[in-house]
Protein backbone atom coordinates (compact mmCIF):
# COMPACT_ATOMS: atom_id res chain seq x y z
CA UNK A 1 0.00 0.00 0.00
CA UNK A 2 1.75 3.16 -1.25
CA UNK A 3 -0.63 5.26 0.85
CA UNK A 4 1.25 4.21 4.00
CA UNK A 5 4.79 4.99 2.83
CA UNK A 6 6.72 6.72 5.63
CA UNK A 7 3.59 7.06 7.77
CA UNK A 8 2.77 5.90 11.27
CA UNK A 9 -0.27 3.68 10.92
CA UNK A 10 -2.56 1.69 13.18
CA UNK A 11 -4.08 -1.64 12.14
CA UNK A 12 -7.31 -2.49 13.92
CA UNK A 13 -8.54 -6.08 13.73
CA UNK A 14 -11.90 -7.53 14.64
CA UNK A 15 -14.43 -10.20 13.66
CA UNK A 16 -18.06 -9.41 12.92
CA UNK A 17 -20.99 -11.75 12.34
CA UNK A 18 -23.46 -11.09 9.52
CA UNK A 19 -26.71 -12.96 10.17
CA UNK A 20 -28.66 -13.08 6.93
CA UNK A 21 -32.39 -12.37 7.05
CA UNK A 22 -33.69 -15.24 4.91
CA UNK A 23 -37.31 -14.20 4.49
CA UNK A 24 -39.49 -16.67 2.57
CA UNK A 25 -36.49 -19.02 2.16
CA UNK A 26 -34.99 -16.63 -0.37
CA UNK A 27 -31.43 -18.02 -0.13
CA UNK A 28 -31.29 -21.06 -2.41
CA UNK A 29 -27.56 -21.76 -2.32
CA UNK A 30 -25.77 -21.63 1.05
CA UNK A 31 -22.31 -22.52 -0.29
CA UNK A 32 -19.79 -20.09 1.19
CA UNK A 33 -22.00 -19.45 4.23
CA UNK A 34 -21.78 -20.90 7.73
CA UNK A 35 -24.24 -21.51 10.56
CA UNK A 36 -24.08 -18.43 12.79
CA UNK A 37 -27.08 -19.07 15.07
CA UNK A 38 -29.69 -21.67 15.98
CA UNK A 39 -32.86 -21.06 17.99
CA UNK A 40 -33.85 -24.71 18.45
CA UNK A 41 -35.88 -24.86 15.26
CA UNK A 42 -34.07 -22.91 12.57
CA UNK A 43 -30.44 -22.73 11.49
CA UNK A 44 -29.46 -19.15 10.67
CA UNK A 45 -26.86 -18.84 7.96
CA UNK A 46 -24.48 -15.97 7.51
CA UNK A 47 -20.85 -14.91 7.45
CA UNK A 48 -18.15 -14.20 9.97
CA UNK A 49 -15.77 -11.63 8.54
CA UNK A 50 -12.36 -11.10 10.12
CA UNK A 51 -10.69 -7.98 8.78
CA UNK A 52 -7.82 -5.61 9.44
CA UNK A 53 -8.50 -1.95 8.66
CA UNK A 54 -5.61 0.52 8.37
CA UNK A 55 -5.79 4.10 9.68
CA UNK A 56 -3.34 6.98 9.78
CA UNK A 57 -2.22 7.18 13.40
CA UNK A 58 -1.96 10.98 13.37
CA UNK A 59 -5.16 11.91 11.49
CA UNK A 60 -7.27 8.76 12.12
CA UNK A 61 -8.06 8.68 8.40
CA UNK A 62 -9.00 5.28 6.92
CA UNK A 63 -6.38 4.16 4.40
CA UNK A 64 -7.76 0.78 3.39
CA UNK A 65 -8.11 -2.88 4.30
CA UNK A 66 -4.84 -4.81 4.66
CA UNK A 67 -6.33 -8.26 5.24
CA UNK A 68 -9.74 -9.95 5.21
CA UNK A 69 -10.89 -13.52 5.58
CA UNK A 70 -14.13 -15.40 6.14
CA UNK A 71 -14.21 -17.76 9.11
CA UNK A 72 -14.64 -21.36 8.03
CA UNK A 73 -16.54 -23.65 10.36
CA UNK A 74 -18.06 -27.00 9.47
CA UNK A 75 -19.77 -27.50 12.81
CA UNK A 76 -20.28 -25.62 16.06
CA UNK A 77 -18.37 -27.75 18.56
CA UNK A 78 -18.12 -25.51 21.59
CA UNK A 79 -19.61 -27.11 24.66
CA UNK A 80 -19.29 -30.67 23.39
CA UNK A 81 -17.79 -33.19 25.78
CA UNK A 82 -14.00 -33.22 25.61
CA UNK A 83 -13.84 -30.34 23.13
CA UNK A 84 -12.11 -27.92 25.53
CA UNK A 85 -9.44 -30.51 26.36
CA UNK A 86 -8.93 -31.15 22.66
CA UNK A 87 -8.46 -27.44 21.89
CA UNK A 88 -5.91 -27.08 24.69
CA UNK A 89 -3.80 -29.84 23.15
CA UNK A 90 -3.74 -28.29 19.67
CA UNK A 91 -1.15 -25.99 18.15
CA UNK A 92 -2.35 -22.42 17.68
CA UNK A 93 -2.18 -22.93 13.89
CA UNK A 94 -4.93 -25.56 14.21
CA UNK A 95 -7.31 -23.24 16.08
CA UNK A 96 -9.87 -20.83 14.67
CA UNK A 97 -8.33 -18.00 16.73
CA UNK A 98 -5.15 -18.24 14.65
CA UNK A 99 -6.88 -15.86 12.23
CA UNK A 100 -5.75 -12.98 14.46
CA UNK A 101 -2.07 -13.85 14.12
CA UNK A 102 -2.32 -14.78 10.45
CA UNK A 103 -4.17 -11.57 9.59
CA UNK A 104 -1.73 -9.34 11.45
CA UNK A 105 1.25 -11.11 9.87
CA UNK A 106 -0.09 -10.52 6.38
CA UNK A 107 -0.88 -6.91 7.24
CA UNK A 108 2.69 -6.33 8.41
CA UNK A 109 3.97 -7.63 5.05
CA UNK A 110 1.54 -5.46 3.07
CA UNK A 111 2.45 -2.37 5.12
CA UNK A 112 6.23 -2.85 5.01
CA UNK A 113 6.79 0.70 3.68
CA UNK A 114 5.18 2.30 6.72
CA UNK A 115 7.40 4.09 9.20
CA UNK A 116 5.76 2.34 12.16
CA UNK A 117 2.84 -0.04 12.69
CA UNK A 118 0.68 -0.33 15.81
CA UNK A 119 -1.58 -3.38 15.96
CA UNK A 120 -4.77 -2.97 17.99
CA UNK A 121 -7.02 -5.85 19.03
CA UNK A 122 -9.64 -6.88 21.55
CA UNK A 123 -9.44 -9.61 24.20
CA UNK A 124 -9.76 -12.50 21.76
CA UNK A 125 -6.22 -11.76 20.55
CA UNK A 126 -4.75 -12.21 24.03
CA UNK A 127 -2.67 -15.25 23.08
CA UNK A 128 0.94 -15.74 24.11
CA UNK A 129 1.80 -16.70 20.52
CA UNK A 130 0.53 -13.30 19.31
CA UNK A 131 2.55 -11.48 21.96
CA UNK A 132 5.63 -13.48 20.99
CA UNK A 133 5.47 -13.42 17.19
CA UNK A 134 3.99 -10.10 16.10
CA UNK A 135 5.94 -7.23 17.70
CA UNK A 136 9.41 -6.15 16.54
CA UNK A 137 11.42 -2.93 16.25
CA UNK A 138 8.89 -1.52 13.76
CA UNK A 139 5.70 -3.10 15.12
CA UNK A 140 3.97 -2.51 18.46
CA UNK A 141 0.93 -4.24 19.90
CA UNK A 142 -1.93 -2.88 22.03
CA UNK A 143 -4.69 -5.24 23.15
CA UNK A 144 -7.14 -5.71 25.95
CA UNK A 145 -6.18 -8.38 28.46
CA UNK A 146 -8.36 -11.47 28.78
CA UNK A 147 -6.26 -13.89 30.84
CA UNK A 148 -5.05 -13.35 34.38
CA UNK A 149 -1.62 -14.59 33.36
CA UNK A 150 1.36 -15.67 35.40
CA UNK A 151 3.91 -12.86 35.22
CA UNK A 152 7.36 -12.13 36.61
CA UNK A 153 7.78 -8.62 37.98
CA UNK A 154 10.93 -6.51 37.83
CA UNK A 155 12.18 -7.95 41.13
CA UNK A 156 11.94 -11.51 39.77
CA UNK A 157 8.89 -12.49 41.80
CA UNK A 158 6.20 -14.55 40.06
CA UNK A 159 2.53 -13.78 40.52
CA UNK A 160 -0.70 -13.02 38.71
CA UNK A 161 -1.14 -10.06 36.36
CA UNK A 162 -4.25 -8.62 38.03
CA UNK A 163 -2.69 -8.79 41.48
CA UNK A 164 0.45 -7.06 40.20
CA UNK A 165 -1.44 -4.18 38.58
CA UNK A 166 -3.83 -3.78 41.54
CA UNK A 167 -0.91 -3.26 43.93
CA UNK A 168 0.74 -0.68 41.67
CA UNK A 169 0.48 2.99 42.60
CA UNK A 170 -2.00 5.29 40.86
CA UNK A 171 -0.02 7.45 38.44
CA UNK A 172 -2.87 9.77 37.51
CA UNK A 173 -6.57 10.30 36.93
CA UNK A 174 -8.12 10.80 33.52
CA UNK A 175 -11.62 11.33 32.16
CA UNK A 176 -13.28 8.83 29.85
CA UNK A 177 -16.45 9.53 27.89
CA UNK A 178 -18.84 6.59 28.40
CA UNK A 179 -21.47 6.24 25.69
CA UNK A 180 -22.68 2.70 24.99
CA UNK A 181 -26.04 0.93 25.02
CA UNK A 182 -25.11 -1.17 28.05
CA UNK A 183 -23.65 1.60 30.20
CA UNK A 184 -24.98 4.81 31.70
CA UNK A 185 -23.87 7.84 29.71
CA UNK A 186 -21.31 9.83 31.71
CA UNK A 187 -17.78 11.20 31.90
CA UNK A 188 -16.07 8.76 34.22
CA UNK A 189 -13.08 9.61 36.41
CA UNK A 190 -10.58 6.81 35.79
CA UNK A 191 -7.62 5.91 38.01
CA UNK A 192 -4.59 4.88 35.97
CA UNK A 193 -2.04 2.27 37.04
CA UNK A 194 0.94 0.94 35.10
CA UNK A 195 3.29 -2.03 35.45
CA UNK A 196 6.09 -3.75 33.57
CA UNK A 197 6.76 -7.49 33.68
CA UNK A 198 7.76 -10.61 31.75
CA UNK A 199 5.28 -13.25 30.64
CA UNK A 200 6.86 -16.72 30.96
CA UNK A 201 5.97 -19.65 28.76
CA UNK A 202 3.87 -22.35 30.37
CA UNK A 203 5.74 -25.53 31.14
CA UNK A 204 3.41 -27.64 29.00
CA UNK A 205 2.59 -25.04 26.35
CA UNK A 206 2.43 -26.68 22.93
CA UNK A 207 3.97 -24.42 20.28
CA UNK A 208 5.97 -24.72 17.08
CA UNK A 209 8.11 -21.61 17.62
CA UNK A 210 9.28 -19.28 20.36
CA UNK A 211 10.85 -15.98 19.36
CA UNK A 212 11.41 -15.14 23.02
CA UNK A 213 11.96 -18.44 24.86
CA UNK A 214 13.18 -16.57 27.95
CA UNK A 215 9.81 -14.81 28.27
CA UNK A 216 8.05 -11.84 26.68
CA UNK A 217 8.62 -8.32 27.99
CA UNK A 218 5.31 -6.43 28.26
CA UNK A 219 3.73 -3.38 29.87
CA UNK A 220 0.24 -3.04 31.33
CA UNK A 221 -2.03 -0.02 31.68
CA UNK A 222 -5.15 -0.29 33.79
CA UNK A 223 -7.82 2.39 33.98
CA UNK A 224 -10.53 1.82 36.59
CA UNK A 225 -13.47 4.05 37.46
CA UNK A 226 -12.66 5.79 40.73
CA UNK A 227 -16.28 5.74 41.92
CA UNK A 228 -18.79 3.55 40.14
CA UNK A 229 -21.57 5.79 38.83
CA UNK A 230 -23.22 3.48 36.36
CA UNK A 231 -26.44 1.52 36.61
CA UNK A 232 -26.86 -0.77 39.63
CA UNK A 233 -26.54 -3.91 37.47
CA UNK A 234 -23.73 -2.44 35.37
CA UNK A 235 -20.30 -4.02 36.01
CA UNK A 236 -17.45 -1.72 37.06
CA UNK A 237 -15.73 0.06 34.20
CA UNK A 238 -12.21 -1.38 33.91
CA UNK A 239 -9.78 -1.58 31.01
CA UNK A 240 -6.63 -3.65 31.43
CA UNK A 241 -4.43 -3.18 28.39
CA UNK A 242 -1.29 -5.07 27.40
CA UNK A 243 1.26 -3.39 25.17
CA UNK A 244 4.82 -3.58 23.91
CA UNK A 245 5.03 0.24 24.03
CA UNK A 246 7.19 1.32 26.94
CA UNK A 247 5.03 2.93 29.62
CA UNK A 248 6.72 4.67 32.55
CA UNK A 249 4.48 7.67 33.30
CA UNK A 250 0.96 9.07 32.99
CA UNK A 251 1.55 10.73 29.62
CA UNK A 252 2.70 7.47 28.02
CA UNK A 253 -0.19 5.59 29.65
CA UNK A 254 -2.67 8.14 28.26
CA UNK A 255 -1.28 7.59 24.74
CA UNK A 256 -1.77 3.81 25.02
CA UNK A 257 -5.37 4.31 26.18
CA UNK A 258 -5.93 6.75 23.31
CA UNK A 259 -4.68 4.16 20.83
CA UNK A 260 -7.00 1.49 22.18
CA UNK A 261 -9.95 3.92 22.14
CA UNK A 262 -9.59 4.02 18.37
CA UNK A 263 -11.08 0.54 18.19
CA UNK A 264 -14.41 2.34 17.77
CA UNK A 265 -13.26 3.12 14.20
CA UNK A 266 -13.62 -0.52 13.15
CA UNK A 267 -16.93 -0.77 15.00
CA UNK A 268 -18.11 2.16 12.89
CA UNK A 269 -16.76 0.38 9.80
CA UNK A 270 -18.85 -2.73 10.53
CA UNK A 271 -21.87 -0.58 11.39
CA UNK A 272 -21.63 0.98 7.92
CA UNK A 273 -21.83 -2.49 6.40
CA UNK A 274 -24.81 -3.40 8.57
CA UNK A 275 -27.59 -1.31 10.07
CA UNK A 276 -26.19 2.18 9.56
CA UNK A 277 -26.08 2.26 5.78
CA UNK A 278 -25.59 -0.71 3.45
CA UNK A 279 -27.66 -3.30 5.36
CA UNK A 280 -25.86 -6.34 3.96
CA UNK A 281 -27.81 -8.65 6.27
CA UNK A 282 -31.01 -7.87 4.34
CA UNK A 283 -29.55 -8.36 0.87
CA UNK A 284 -31.88 -9.73 -1.81
CA UNK A 285 -29.16 -11.94 -3.32
CA UNK A 286 -29.94 -15.67 -3.26
CA UNK A 287 -26.48 -17.30 -3.47
CA UNK A 288 -23.93 -17.45 -0.69
CA UNK A 289 -20.95 -16.83 -2.97
CA UNK A 290 -22.63 -13.75 -4.45
CA UNK A 291 -23.29 -12.37 -0.96
CA UNK A 292 -19.61 -12.79 -0.08
CA UNK A 293 -18.60 -10.84 -3.19
CA UNK A 294 -21.11 -8.11 -2.42
CA UNK A 295 -19.73 -7.76 1.10
CA UNK A 296 -16.16 -7.36 -0.17
CA UNK A 297 -17.24 -4.70 -2.67
CA UNK A 298 -19.20 -2.85 0.00
CA UNK A 299 -16.13 -2.77 2.25
CA UNK A 300 -14.40 -0.58 -0.35
CA UNK A 301 -17.33 1.85 -0.26
CA UNK A 302 -17.29 1.88 3.56
CA UNK A 303 -13.63 2.96 3.53
CA UNK A 304 -14.57 5.87 1.24
CA UNK A 305 -17.33 6.94 3.63
CA UNK A 306 -14.93 6.92 6.59
CA UNK A 307 -12.42 8.96 4.59
CA UNK A 308 -15.03 11.56 3.69
CA UNK A 309 -16.33 11.76 7.24
CA UNK A 310 -12.80 12.24 8.63
CA UNK A 311 -12.16 15.03 6.10
CA UNK A 312 -15.47 16.89 6.47
CA UNK A 313 -14.16 19.66 8.76
CA UNK A 314 -10.96 20.23 6.77
CA UNK A 315 -8.57 19.60 9.68
CA UNK A 316 -6.91 16.42 8.37
CA UNK A 317 -5.59 18.11 5.19
CA UNK A 318 -5.86 14.87 3.22
CA UNK A 319 -5.62 15.32 -0.52
CA UNK A 320 -8.57 14.68 -2.78
CA UNK A 321 -6.71 12.01 -4.78
CA UNK A 322 -6.71 9.81 -1.64
CA UNK A 323 -10.29 8.85 -2.49
CA UNK A 324 -11.06 9.96 -6.05
CA UNK A 325 -9.48 9.45 -9.48
CA UNK A 326 -8.51 12.37 -11.69
CA UNK A 327 -11.58 11.82 -13.86
CA UNK A 328 -13.81 11.84 -10.78
CA UNK A 329 -12.13 15.01 -9.52
CA UNK A 330 -12.90 16.81 -12.78
CA UNK A 331 -16.53 15.75 -12.45
CA UNK A 332 -16.66 16.95 -8.83
CA UNK A 333 -15.37 20.40 -9.83
CA UNK A 334 -18.13 20.76 -12.41
CA UNK A 335 -20.79 19.59 -9.94
CA UNK A 336 -19.55 22.05 -7.32
CA UNK A 337 -20.53 25.02 -9.49
CA UNK A 338 -24.16 23.92 -9.49
CA UNK A 339 -24.23 23.48 -5.70
CA UNK A 340 -22.72 26.80 -4.67
CA UNK A 341 -24.79 29.95 -4.09
CA UNK A 342 -24.01 33.61 -4.54
CA UNK A 343 -22.92 34.42 -0.99
CA UNK A 344 -19.66 33.42 0.67
CA UNK A 345 -21.46 31.14 3.15
CA UNK A 346 -23.09 29.27 0.27
CA UNK A 347 -19.76 28.42 -1.38
CA UNK A 348 -17.45 25.47 -0.84
CA UNK A 349 -14.93 26.77 1.74
CA UNK A 350 -12.18 24.25 0.95
CA UNK A 351 -9.31 24.12 -1.55
CA UNK A 352 -9.85 21.97 -4.64
CA UNK A 353 -6.81 19.90 -3.69
CA UNK A 354 -8.24 18.88 -0.32
CA UNK A 355 -10.50 15.90 0.33
CA UNK A 356 -12.67 18.25 2.39
CA UNK A 357 -13.62 19.92 -0.90
CA UNK A 358 -15.05 16.63 -2.17
CA UNK A 359 -16.65 15.85 1.21
CA UNK A 360 -18.59 19.14 1.02
CA UNK A 361 -19.86 18.28 -2.48
CA UNK A 362 -20.81 14.68 -1.64
CA UNK A 363 -22.63 15.83 1.51
CA UNK A 364 -24.59 18.44 -0.48
CA UNK A 365 -25.54 15.77 -3.02
CA UNK A 366 -26.74 13.66 -0.09
CA UNK A 367 -29.14 16.37 1.00
CA UNK A 368 -27.00 18.16 3.60
CA UNK A 369 -28.37 21.67 4.11
CA UNK A 370 -26.89 22.62 7.50
CA UNK A 371 -23.63 23.96 6.05
CA UNK A 372 -24.31 27.21 7.92
CA UNK A 373 -24.11 25.35 11.24
CA UNK A 374 -20.76 23.76 12.19
CA UNK A 375 -22.47 21.89 15.03
CA UNK A 376 -24.47 19.81 12.52
CA UNK A 377 -21.90 18.16 10.22
CA UNK A 378 -22.94 15.50 7.67
CA UNK A 379 -23.05 11.90 8.89
CA UNK A 380 -22.59 8.46 7.41
CA UNK A 381 -26.03 8.13 5.83
CA UNK A 382 -25.71 11.53 4.18
CA UNK A 383 -22.35 10.58 2.67
CA UNK A 384 -23.68 7.21 1.46
CA UNK A 385 -26.64 8.88 -0.24
CA UNK A 386 -24.40 11.55 -1.76
CA UNK A 387 -21.81 9.06 -2.96
CA UNK A 388 -24.46 6.93 -4.68
CA UNK A 389 -25.85 10.00 -6.42
CA UNK A 390 -22.36 11.11 -7.45
CA UNK A 391 -21.58 7.69 -8.96
CA UNK A 392 -24.71 7.96 -11.10
CA UNK A 393 -23.75 11.47 -12.23
CA UNK A 394 -20.17 10.39 -12.93
CA UNK A 395 -21.40 7.49 -15.07
CA UNK A 396 -23.27 9.97 -17.26
CA UNK A 397 -20.27 12.29 -17.26
CA UNK A 398 -18.02 9.55 -18.63
CA UNK A 399 -20.32 8.69 -21.53
CA UNK A 400 -21.23 12.29 -22.47
CA UNK A 401 -19.04 12.16 -25.58
CA UNK A 402 -20.21 8.74 -26.74
CA UNK A 403 -22.32 9.13 -29.87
Amino acid sequence: MNLVADKRVIVIADTSTFTLTDTKNRIKDTSGLIQVAWNGYINYHGLELHTNVVYDRDTRTALGVSHSSFVKRNKETRGEKGEKTKRNSEYIEQKESYRWIEGFKQSIQVLNKAEHITLIADRECDMIEALDRLPDDKVDLVLRSYHNRNVIDESGEQGKLKELISTSAVVGITKLKVKTKKRKKRRALMETRIASFTIPWGKYKKTKEKNHPEGIKMYAVEIREKTHKGYKNEPPLVWLLLTTIEVTNMEEAREVVSLYERRWLIEEFFKLLKTDCYNIENTELTRGKSIRKLLLLTMKAAIKIQQLKAARDGTTKNKIDLTFTQDEIECLIKINKSLEGNTVKQQNPHSKDDLAYAAWIIARLGGWKEFYNKKRPPGNKTFVSGLQRFEAIHFGYKIKDVS
